[in-house]
C-alpha cells in the first residue's frame, strides 16, 4: 500500500531512541523527509545518520529541549527551513519518574506536565500554520494508561490524559482546516522506557526483573511484548494520506493488553 508520504517533511520529537527513531525511519522509509530533534545532540546525530544511511531519506538533526518553550518554536522553525514546509509532527518524548499519586510534590506535578503535555501544546500551535498551509497531521504518542490504570505511573498517566483532551479539542477545532490530530498507545513495547518502568517496580516490590517481565507479557493476549517497529508502522499510517478520514482517536497498539470496551 502506497501510504502517499513521498516527499513529505515530518519533524518527530524524542527521535534519538526508542518509538521517535521507530517513528522517524518509519517515516523515511515511505520518502518523508525527517527532521529528528531530541536533547542530547552526539545521540541524536548517530541516530539521524542511521536513518539515513537505511533509508536514504533526507534526515536533518535540530537538538531541542521539548521542556523549553524557546525549543519548541525554534525546533519547528528550522524544520521548516530545512525542507521547506511541514507536513507531518510527531510528539514524542521521556515519560515521567515511576511512582503513586499520593505525596508527589507540585514541582514533580509541574516538571511532569511541561514534558508531557505542555510540550505538545507549544509544539503543536508552532506547527499549525504550517500544516493548514499543507493539510497536515499531528500524531502524538500516549499510553493505553488512559484508557486502563497502569499502577504506579501516576505522573505519566495524569500528564498524557490532559495531553488526551488537548488532542481532542484540537482534532475539532482543526478538521475543517483539514488538519488531522491522532494520538498512538503504545503498550508494553521492547524499549528503554518499558525497561526503565520494569526495573523501578521490580525494585519497590524487591523482585527480580525476569519477574515482572513475565507478568506483563502473561497480561498481553498476544502473549509477547510489540517491537518499536510495531509503533512506527501505526504512526506511518495515521500521519498519511491512507488515513485522510482519520481524527481524534486514540489508537492502541499494545497486543489486545488494554480491556476496556469503550476505547
Amino acid at each position: 500500500m502506497d501510504l502517499g508520504l513521498a516527499g513529505k517533511v515530518a519533524l518527530v520529537t524524542g527521535a534519538s531512541r526508542g518509538l521517535g527513531r521507530a517513528a522517524a525511519e518509519r517515516l523515511a522509509a515511505e520518502g518523508a523527509r525527517v527532521v529528528m530533534s531530541a536533547r542530547s545532540a552526539g545521540t541524536l546525530g548517530h541516530a539521524a545518520a542511521a536513518v539515513h544511511a537505511t533509508t536514504g531519506a533526507g534526515v536533518r538533526a535540530i537538538p531541542a529541549d521539548v521542556t523549553d518553550r524557546d525549543d519548541c518554536d525554534r525546533v519547528v522553525a528550522e524544520a521548516v527551513e530545512a525542507f521547506g514546509g511541514l507536513d507531518v509532527l510527531v510528539t514524542s518524548m521521556g515519560g515521567p519518574p515511576y511512582g503513586a499519586a499520593a505525596g508527589r510534590t507540585d514541582a514533580e506535578w509541574e516538571a511532569a506536565l511541561e514534558l508531557v503535555m505542555m510540550s505538545v501544546v507549544r509544539l503543536a500551535r508552532a506547527a499549525l500554520p504550517h500544516l493548514r498551509e499543507r493539510r497536515g497531521a499531528i500524531v502524538n504518542i500516549t499510553t493505553p494508561g488512559v484508557h486502563q490504570l497502569i499502577p504506579a505511573t501516576a505522573l505519566s498517566t495524569v500528564a498524557r490524559l490532559a495531553t488526551t483532551g488537548f488532542a481532542k479539542h484540537l482534532a475539532t477545532e482543526v478538521a475543517a482546516d483539514g488538519v488531522r490530530v491522532n494520538n498512538v498507545l503504545p503498550g508494553w513495547i521492547a524499549s528503554d522506557r518499558t525497561a526503565t518502568l520494569a526495573e523501578a517496580e521490580a525494585a519497590e516490590r524487591n523482585v527480580a526483573v525476569d519477574a515482572v517481565y513475565a507478568e506483563q507479557t502473561a497480561a498481553i493476549p498476544m502473549g509477547r511484548f510489540g517491537d518499536p517497529a510495531d509503533v512506527g508502522d501505526a504512526i506511518a499510517f495515521l500521519a498519511s494520506e491512507r488515513a485522510g478520514y482519520v481524527t481524534g482517536v486514540n489508537l492502541r497498539v499494545d497486543g489486545g493488553w488494554a480491556a476496556s470496551t469503550v476505547a
